[in-house]
């Protein structure tokens, strides 16, 4: 996602990233064959691993005991790497390190490269469905429990979800886009920014442009990354309330949003609902959290590869979710953490193809990444073993919140309908799960 331009004495950490600029006279982007998302496979059905909730269907809505969702969404991690050896879980010690089999490494807590985690580099690590394509050393290691043991807690007492994927074989911009939208415009890299602006869409330049694939003519083209598409806050019945928080980029003093990149959010009413991080704890304390959150860090506790240590997100995302766990809204909140995508880091699972014009050449699914359902009515000590990936974080809102889906009432290209519903990682009848709030670690080489 990022490029390092700068280092300090603890190793190579990235302040700055290629991601924005300013210029608001450019064409929004109209999305190139949108209407014809080629159905190449089905996605195959998945194992199932204890009791089903019902999915609400036809009729009276389901009354559900959530009231609030927060969207948690970190940086560049696949399940392999954060929990190969979770108990229960489909994980794996080894990887395919250039055609060969070989014994998983430790990450370490701070890395001092990025991994190539582009399209065209997903694309060789999948390697036509055969998963043998993988060639830095680095992508071949995992970190243990000791080192993320707060993640592994929060696993460990509420739900782990390991079949969950990326939406597309690439970085940032799609992933992020498709937890907002359900879509990414078939968006297949990041924009071609310069450091004038941290922003990834409306706000850049009119020459800045973002890969697209053509799902008519199976083409890639360029197109100005500020899309014509619906997100989540478009569909929101009246009265339901919502807010992106985010973070100040580094030593910049603008707060990157995804948003940035869809129209209706960043040029209408809505953009003023994209916030700093720092009003969490503020509106929690206010009791002015709204009902719908995405939470994201974009500076040093990312945990993005080259850019901060893990550990130091940890403690971040750990803060966060102590300050709302010790709140009057942890009865009714499902925290939904996960990342933005893989990478470049292994994973064994070959992810189900899905839709992309050419078969050696999919879109998506792209590689898993973790998921881990927070709340209350998380079944406990679950690990959820159905195919979902990142457009059903936008089904389950929808779901709660009883808004219309994304595909059927404005966007052919959403895949918030077809993506497979997160509910059955949920039981609304069992006892109420305690908080679990926990310390903030101690961090090496910081």
């Amino acid at each position: 996602m990022r490029i390092a331009i700068l280092s300090t004495g603890v190793g190579l950490v990235s302040v700055f990233a290629l991601l924005a600029a300013c210029g608001s006279d450019a064409v929004v982007s109209d999305l190139p064959g949108a209407d014809a998302a080629v159905d190449t496979g089905k996605i195959p059905d998945p194992p199932k691993d204890g009791s089903v909730t019902p999915t609400p269907d036809a009729g009276k809505p389901a009354a559900f005991p959530i009231k609030h969702v927060v969207v948690v969404v970190k940086e560049n991690h696949t399940f392999d790497n954060y929990f190969g050896s979770f108990p229960g879980a489909e994980g794996t010690k080894d990887c395919v390190l250039n055609g060969v089999k070989t014994p998983m490494g430790r990450a370490p807590d701070r890395t001092t490269q990025d991994l190539c985690h582009s399209h065209d580099c997903a694309l060789a690590d999948l390697h036509g469905g055969a998963n043998d394509g993988w060639s830095e050393s680095l992508a071949c290691t995992q970190y243990q429990e000791s080192d993320i043991p707060n993640y592994w807690q929060y696993a460990r007492k509420f739900t782990l979800a390991d079949h969950f994927f990326t939406n597309e074989l690439g970085p940032s911009f799609p992933g992020h886009s498709f937890v907002l939208a359900a879509q990414a415009g078939w968006a297949t890299g990041n924009p071609n920014t310069t450091l004038l602006k941290p922003y990834w869409g409306c706000d850049q330049p009119a020459s800045t442009r973002i890969p697209v694939e053509d799902q008519k003519t199976c083409t890639e083209q360029s197109v100005f990354p500020c899309f014509k598409i619906p997100s989540i806050p478009d569909v929101l019945p009246a009265g339901t309330s919502w807010k992106f928080y985010g973070s100040n980029f580094y030593l910049l003093p603008e707060v990157w949003s995804m948003f940035d990149a869809i129209d209706s959010v960043r040029n209408g009413p809505g953009w003023k609902n994209v916030v700093s991080s720092d009003e969490w704890d503020k509106d929690i304390d206010a009791g002015t959290l709204p009902d719908v959150t995405w939470l994201v860090n974009q500076d040093l506790a990312d945990e993005h590869p080259n850019i901060g240590a893990i550990c130091q997100g940890e403690n971040w995302t750990v803060k966060k979710l102590n300050k709302l766990m010790g709140s009057k809204y942890w009865k009714d909140t499902a925290i939904l953490f996960t990342m933005d995508d893989f990478g470049g880091w292994y994973d064994h699972v070959v992810p189900p193809r899905k839709y992309g014009c050419d078969a050696q050449k999919p879109y998506g699914l792209g590689f898993r990444v973790p998921l881990i359902v927070i709340s209350p009515y998380a079944k406990p000590g679950f690990v959820f073993k159905e195919v979902s990936e990142q457009a059903s974080i936008p089904r389950f809102i929808e779901e709660i919140f009883h808004a219309p889906k994304l595909l059927h009432d404005l966007d052919p290209a959403a895949q918030d309908a077809a993506a497979n519903t997160l509910l059955n990682a949920f039981d609304f009848e069992q006892k109420p799960l305690d908080p679990l709030v926990l310390p903030e670690r101690t961090c090496p080489n910081l």
